[in-house]
């Protein structure tokens, strides 16, 4: 919303109702309404009547509160300090002028109301002054149950805009909740005596300003764990065929027959149930409020119990000690001698010298640790297998478009001899439920043959290892020859072993 679209709060509410709460006087004043309130006009009095309550029934019930009222001071124009009459009466027609109090003419006599507009504010003010801890898991269950009623269709836009006031509450109430706990630890601090500090750490930090279901707002069942749920719905009245039916609510009830102003109102009331995606904003600041004030107030009671009681007071007594005492009896207790002497001087520190540095020095191989070297990474090579090493060892044995058993392939050497390996691994694993996985690194190998494993009586023995059978196909279509490919690589490349 715009700043120009801000309700105006005095087209309510009368220009001077916040002149006795802004007086000398705050505090009786508001006292005073309170219990005009509670007594006469709340929603706990009994029903008012229709034309208000008499004049002199109001003065006699202020000189009644006045009763249990100290000394009032003064005002300047108000006069507050003559008779309890004059007091009740001057405390009446101050109430009535800023508008708290309205006095209308039935016949001859003087009726008394408090206007509807201000009842409500005297309602809300009070409900702010003695709002305890929140339960944010009622407030979280209620937002959920009115929005599934707006969903179900059993409930309209009243629904939600009750929901989206809801969320802002509670919004509000965590982002206030860091800032009071921040202002109470100076208060607290403050404390003369380490029992009036525990007292009033368990007694105001504890169970005023702490969350009722605190402990309990990371639990999986916390109906705070719920608010993906929240979320989905608004979006659902969002972006479903709800959001007609609801924005023809507001335009009717609220808008005034205003599309414009009624969507607008609609949106805001999505927006503020949107924010409920950042309450785990406002919960981490909370946390960390709390653990810092936990860690003072910890801090502050271990200072209180290890200081020694009464420490002004001691110190006190020492100076006027050190006051009344003779000349003799302050003498500084320090042994015989000078007391400042070249001997008792702290000899200069020394820099130590620093330790010469050196390179480190780069030994040069031997021989024979070059030759060992050169060994490793010809057996490492000839160990390893690679697609051109398969092609190569299957093309020399393969004929074109026929196939090859195990028992008749050649084995000349160690790379034979792992080429052979990783054959049997291939049709071991081809033969498994469901073939050769495509992401299998052993599937690249496979260019213009397959393997297929046989199971036929004994397995095979070549010499130099007894395995399952396999045979080796040429596969017909799938690029180049294999063979070809191996032959070329074989007259190109020599064997490394």
């Amino acid at each position: 919303m715009t700043s120009n679209t801000f309700p105006s709060l005095f087209a309510h509410v009368p220009a001077g109702a916040f002149g006795p709460l802004a007086s000398p006087n705050r505090e009786r004043y508001w006292r005073l309404l309170c219990r005009l309130f509670d007594e006469y006009f709340g929603p706990d009095a009994p029903l008012p009547p229709s034309h208000g309550f008499a004049r002199r029934e109001i003065v006699a019930a202020l000189e009644r509160y006045l009763l249990a009222e100290e000394t009032w001071e003064d005002e300047g124009e108000t006069p507050l300090q003559g008779g309890l009459a004059a007091r009740a009466a001057a405390v009446y027609e101050r109430l009535r002028q800023a508008g708290w109090l309205r006095q209308d003419k039935l016949g001859a006599r003087e009726m008394v109301l408090m206007p509807p507009a201000l009842a409500q504010l005297l309602g809300t003010l009070v409900e702010f002054a003695d709002r305890g801890p929140t339960f944010v898991s009622a407030k979280i269950r209620s937002i959920e149950l009115q929005l599934q009623q707006v969903v179900d269709g059993r409930a309209g836009g009243e629904a939600l805009d009750e929901a989206a006031e809801q969320a802002r509450r509670l919004l509000s109430s965590l982002a206030s909740m860091s800032l009071q706990v921040r202002d109470l630890m100076p208060e607290l601090v403050r404390s003369e005596t380490t029992a009036q500090f525990a007292r009033q750490w368990f007694e105001r930090y504890v169970a005023q300003f702490f969350i009722r279901d605190y402990a309990d707002l990371h639990r999986a069942d916390h109906p705070l764990a719920r608010r993906a749920q929240i979320l989905l719905m608004v979006q659902e009245i969002e972006n479903g065929p709800l959001r007609e039916d609801i924005a023809a609510w507001y335009r009717e009830h609220v808008a005034e027959g205003d599309d414009a102003r009624a969507r607008q109102l609609l949106q805001r009331s999505l927006m503020r149930l949107r924010e409920l995606e950042r309450i785990d904003e406002y919960l981490a600041r909370l946390d960390e409020d709390m653990r810092q004030a936990n860690r003072r107030a910890l801090a502050f009671l271990d200072y209180r119990l290890r200081a020694p009681d009464r420490l002004d007071v001691l110190l006190h007594r020492a100076a006027r000690g050190a006051l009344a005492a003779d000349e003799n009896a302050l003498r500084m207790p320090v042994g015989p001698g000078a007391l400042m002497d070249e001997a008792q001087l702290r000899p200069p520190r020394r820099r130590p010298q620093p330790i010469p540095r050196s390179a480190n020095s780069q030994a040069q191989p031997s021989a024979e640790q070059i030759a060992r070297l050169s060994l490793l990474r010809r057996m490492k090579r000839v160990r390893l297998v690679t697609a051109e090493d398969m092609a190569s060892y299957v093309g020399r044995q393969l004929p074109p478009g026929g196939s090859v058993d195990s028992g008749a392939l050649e084995i000349s050497s160690i790379q034979d001899l792992r080429a052979y390996q990783t054959l049997l691994t291939l049709a071991l694993r081809g033969s498994r439920p469901g073939g050769l996985r495509r992401d299998d690194p052993l599937g690249r190998l496979l260019r213009g043959f397959r393997v297929e494993l046989v199971d036929r009586g004994e397995p095979g023995d070549n010499g130099w290892l007894r395995a399952p059978r396999f045979v080796v196909h040429h596969a017909a279509g799938r690029g180049p020859s294999a063979s070809n490919a191996a032959r070329a690589s074989a007259q190109a490349e020599p064997d490394p072993a």
